[in-house]
């Protein structure tokens, strides 16, 4: 495995770390906003569940590639997992706290992201380390 790979996959590793931590702060503070709308919290309960079990995904793909299995697959899967998160549940989470919709179209991208990352994941099965 090159350095540059190496690399990307610890800095997946801490992406998913950090992830998850912030994923358990916005859980907190959300519980806290007085007068959030059902829809609203509904909302971002959907991105942190998804936050929480796509960054323990990412950080399990992290792991792998650091620990040996290597692949060009994998790697990809890694990939749209970090995607996922940053369109999905990143952009639910600044459009239901912080109003901005700037980004919001890519949220369905971000789905088909994460669906991506676990059909690659799968296919990852099947292919040799490199």
């Amino acid at each position: 495995m090159t350095s540059i790979f190496r690399f990307t996959a610890q800095c997946m590793f801490i992406f998913a770390c950090l992830t998850g931590a912030l994923s358990v702060l916005v859980a907190a503070y959300s519980a806290h906003i007085p007068g959030l709308e059902e829809a609203s919290l509904r909302s971002l309960q959907s991105a942190i569940q998804m936050m929480q079990f796509h960054a323990l995904a990412l950080l399990v793909v992290a792991w792998m590639f650091i620990g040996g299995k290597s692949s060009w697959v994998l790697f990809g899967s890694g990939l749209f997992f970090l995607t996922g998160i940053v369109l999905f549940s990143f952009n639910i989470v600044l459009h239901q706290l912080a109003g901005i919709s700037l980004f919001r179209p890519l949220i369905p991208y971000g789905g088909m992201a994460f669906v991506a990352a676990w059909v690659v994941l799968a296919i990852s099965v099947f292919r040799s380390s490199t």
